[in-house]
């Protein structure tokens, strides 16, 4: 750049301002971006937590079902031993 001559210190100005205002549109890209990075990310989040609040509750419900079963089993081998078999 030459010292004081206006039309490169023109020049220069409007050079600076383009980069400026490149760097704004670049700016808020990268704020979209990450927005939507965020948003995409909640959204995982949240379906993850739904899916294991369905895990849990299948979990429970088969657990449930299973002791009950355990419990007939227990009742019935005790039906069993505890009355005598017939002789043949």
């Amino acid at each position: 750049m030459v010292g004081n001559d206006p039309g490169a210190l023109y020049r220069r100005i409007q050079e600076l301002e383009s980069r400026v205002e490149q760097l704004r549109v670049s700016r808020r890209v990268l704020m979209r971006l990450v927005e939507k990075s965020e948003n995409e990310k909640w959204e995982m989040v949240n379906r993850l937590r739904q899916e294991k609040e369905k895990l849990q509750f299948r979990n429970r419900r088969y657990a449930r079902v299973i002791w009950e079963k355990n419990k007939e089993l227990a009742l019935l081998a005790s039906k069993l031993h505890g009355v005598p078999l017939p002789r043949a």
